[in-house]
């Protein structure tokens, strides 16, 4: 009897789940066939849409868009009608004509209601539309919503704030930058990729809010996008101020954004300054002020530059013999200092950028030079690097070189004994 009753039982409950999955399974096919149909209209909306707003933009007849495009939010013609106008808006011959009809048609006013909402994927979401339509009407509303304690809304906000552009915008995110950070609502990733969707516009108010930029996350957050948006006087003359900055992060910042080829003449003064950073005692620093130095083509540089060949940390020693290449036959002497030394991991690591950057080819250009000093120095340095096993360029230039008399200096040199 007991076994029986087990029995039973076991057949109820592998019954009841088979119901279950076979009930699943239906709710699953018929849910796919609803959104595949619901899909389907939508993208045939899409395209009827798409004719009569093309027709009426490049007509510049908007006055029936109330009467031919009007739709409830919940239909499915309203997120079809959104669809189009917000691609055609991206274009920049229909941009002010798809902003009109979107506001006409009420698609920012319901949003802005929307950010009373109680759901916050409902909220975020319309925060999200705002911004891809660039409404600057919903700005105040959108910079109010800063001041949420929620990591989505915030952080959805600072996307739709820079979308929008403007220096309300701007300010506003500036102004909370320290609190925004420390109460961990957004990323300092997130803050700086915002900030640069602002453009170019947003470099005179960025460079000029210098008593905003007390803490050190905001001073580098600010620098680092500076650095990233097109070279200016002012972002150049900010950066300076900051240099000797007590916070390496911000020291950092600050050579990346001052050290660019455009600011050449606004940093005359400052290089001194940066070659002082190959010393800083954080390895990133000494990092960055070596890079922006090549970019500056800072000549004065070279002696300590060849210093840093033999730096505690790899990642120094490798930028440091790059960017003394880079620099051509400036460096020379320093590179047959160090090629002559006992270091080889720095004898490597000097070869190796020297092939990649195809400074031998500029060496054995020399060869065939009328400058006698430069000649021999180009020469030494190939020698060595043939004795280092170094020989490719060589060996190539010596089959395929298109010039006879350095073709034979080159043969001379891959002639000599390897591995001296």
């Amino acid at each position: 009897m007991r076994n029986t009753i087990i029995i039973i039982f076991i057949l109820g409950i592998t019954t009841a789940l088979m119901l279950l999955s076979g009930g699943l399974l239906v709710a699953s096919i018929v849910r796919r066939v609803f959104h595949d149909r619901k899909y389907r209209k939508l993208d045939l909306l899409r395209e009827i849409f798409k004719g009569k707003i093309l027709g009426m933009l490049e007509s510049g007849d908007l006055s029936k868009a109330g009467q031919e495009l009007s739709s409830a939010p919940r239909s499915t013609a309203w997120p079809a009608i959104e669809d189009v106008l917000l691609r055609l808006r991206s274009e920049e011959k229909h941009q002010m004509g798809a902003t009109i009809l979107l506001s006409t048609l009420g698609y920012p006013s319901f949003y802005k209601d929307q950010l009373a909402a109680r759901s916050v994927q409902t909220r975020a979401m319309s925060i999200d539309k705002l911004g891809k339509m660039r409404s600057r009407s919903s700005v105040p509303k959108l910079v109010s919503l800063l001041d949420e304690e929620e990591p989505e809304i915030v952080s959805v906000t600072i996307r739709a704030l820079s979308k929008i552009g403007g220096q309300t915008g701007l300010k506003a995110i500036i102004d909370r930058l320290p609190v925004l950070l420390g109460k961990g609502l957004v990323t300092s990733k997130a803050l700086e990729t915002s900030l640069l969707a602002f453009g170019a516009n947003g470099i005179p108010f960025l460079a000029e809010q210098r008593d905003a930029y007390g803490d050190p996350r905001v001073a580098s957050i600010v620098l680092g996008t500076l650095a990233r948006l097109p070279a200016d006087p002012r972002s150049a003359r900010l950066a300076t101020d900051y240099l000797s900055h007590e916070n390496a992060e911000v020291r950092s910042r600050a050579l990346q954004a001052l050290g660019r080829a455009e600011n050449n003449h606004e940093c005359s003064g400052e290089r001194e300054r940066i070659i002082l950073l190959l010393r800083d005692p954080v390895w990133y620093v000494r990092l960055q002020a070596i890079r922006s130095l090549r970019m500056l083509a800072c000549e004065p540089a070279v002696d300590a530059l060849g210093k840093l060949i033999f730096d505690g940390q790899w990642q120094v020693r490798n930028e440091a013999a790059r960017t003394l290449i880079m620099l051509g036959d400036r460096s020379l002497d320093v590179l047959l200092e160090v090629l002559a030394g006992g270091d080889r991991y720095a004898k490597d690591s000097v070869c190796e950028e020297a092939e990649i950057t195809e400074f031998t080819t500029r060496l054995m250009e020399n060869l065939g030079g009328d400058d006698a000093t430069l000649r021999e120095k180009s020469r030494r340095i190939l020698e060595i690097m043939h004795a280092l096993g170094f020989s490719t360029p060589l060996l190539t230039y010596a089959a395929s070189g298109d010039n006879e008399a350095v073709k034979q200096q080159v043969w001379a040199i891959v002639k000599q004994r390897v591995g001296a």
